[in-house]
């Protein structure tokens, strides 16, 4: 009888043994799914929401003239990581920080190939990890952060969810993608895409590929790129250059006065501004009302064709107001005198504009000249990337279209004469 209990006792701890192990088994079984469905034992031990809250604190807006988009800390020292078409055409980009303040950063490196510029500002942020891709799985989810929509959409970072795809490799530029199946939007170009652990994989790119597929520049190629960035002989030749000549004419004043304004350099702003507008009152009471100034953009500037230094002028503004950018347009303009041999900003008439069309933003003489040129010379296509690049050298705004014509003429003439 004892040996017939100790029996059926010990059936009965190995079945229990065996069904235990079995359970283990199955549960194992699923904690493995998990951990590989979010990219490994390591980032399972990471919550979503202490994650996008530490990301957060790293990304910041990049408010530049013609573009806006996101950055985050990619380096100790206030240096920002964003992608080039953010910055193009605007060298000294205002960074909103996660706090609602902003600076004015400086860009210092740039590849407009790869599509990636660093700027620097004053202030350190928390610095994001960039991720080793050997380490992110198939299907793995992970998270954009940034801004959608620009200034348009106040409020903190936001949050997309999606998850990795595939790789696609730029062969011409020597750059690594991520694809996911995220939607991006324009705004949160330049922001991070991190896994759960909040380490970046990629960089937001919108807009490189047709069908809806948010696209990142890889970390790896993040990596490589931004130290041969570092070592490159003029890692500044793709930024525009903004060129201040106040005292050659009345236009370069003007033009000079705005582009100080857009740098926030109010001091020097202030300085091209006459006694008879000034009119007694200090820099500090003059320059109070620019404090919410994020960027003044010219778009459209010219002498006016009946009165001497006078310079007409279209203007385009956003001034960040309760973390929120407001946007303006104005139109007028000033004259200008030479005073003591300095031209100074006499006196203005500008007013603003409200929900300007289309229309407004082109210079209707060009387009005369433009329309004007098609019908006298029709292989003017030929000619136009010429035509383009030489009216971005400084000094050739105000060339008509019959000389950039003419110019790029001689231009690619020459250079298809050249025996090699």
């Amino acid at each position: 009888m004892k040996n017939f209990i100790k029996t059926f006792l010990a059936i009965i701890f190995v079945g229990a043994v065996t069904y235990t192990c079995y359970e283990v088994s199955i549960l194992s079984d699923r904690i493995h799914k998990i951990e590989d469905k979010l990219g490994g034992p390591i980032k399972i031990a990471c919550t979503e929401k202490a994650t996008i809250e530490k990301v957060r604190r790293s990304v910041v807006r990049v408010v530049g003239g013609e573009s806006e988009g996101s950055g985050f800390a990619i380096n100790k020292g206030g240096l920002i990581l964003t992608n080039f078409h953010v910055i193009e055409s605007e060298p000294s980009p205002k960074i909103v920080l996660p706090d609602n303040t902003f600076e004015t950063g400086q860009v210092v490196m740039a590849d407009r190939d790869a599509d990636l510029a660093i700027i620097k500002i004053s202030k350190d942020l928390p610095v994001l990890k960039l991720a080793r891709l050997d380490i992110i799985s198939p299907a793995e989810e992970v998270f954009s952060i940034g801004y959608p929509l620009g200034g348009s959409l106040p409020g903190e970072a936001s949050v997309t969810r999606g998850s990795f795809s595939r790789f696609i490799k730029d062969k011409k530029n020597d750059v690594l993608y991520l694809n996911t199946d995220m939607t991006f939007v324009s705004g949160i170009s330049g922001g991070p895409m991190v896994n759960i652990s909040g380490e970046v994989v990629g960089i937001n790119t919108a807009g490189l590929l047709l069908g809806g597929m948010g696209t990142a520049i890889a970390s790896d190629s993040i990596r490589e790129k931004c130290r041969q960035m570092s070592i490159a002989e003029d890692p500044l030749k793709d930024v525009k250059k903004t060129i201040f000549q106040p005292n050659k004419n009345a236009l370069e004043a003007v033009r000079a006065f705005y582009n100080y304004l857009k740098v926030r350099r109010l001091e020097k702003a202030f300085e091209l501004l006459s006694d008879n507008f000034v009119k007694g009152y200090s820099f500090e009471q003059w320059s109070y009302g620019y404090r919410p100034l994020l960027d003044t953009t010219i778009v459209i500037i010219k002498p006016d064709k009946k009165v001497d230094n006078r310079i007409n002028i279209k203007l385009s503004t956003k001034d960040l107001v309760d973390n929120e950018i407001v946007y303006k347009y104005f139109e007028g303009y000033w004259d200008v005198r030479k005073i003591s041999g300095t031209w100074l900003l006499w006196k203005p008439r500008v007013r603003e504009v409200e929900d300007p069309d289309e229309d407004w933003f082109v210079d209707q003489d060009v387009k005369k000249q433009m329309e004007d040129l098609v019908k006298a010379h029709q292989d003017y296509k030929k000619y136009l990337p010429e035509m383009y690049r030489i009216s971005q050298e400084q000094g050739n705004d105000q060339l008509s279209m019959q000389e950039l014509y003419a110019k790029a003429k001689e231009i690619v003439s020459n250079s298809q004469n050249v025996v090699p």
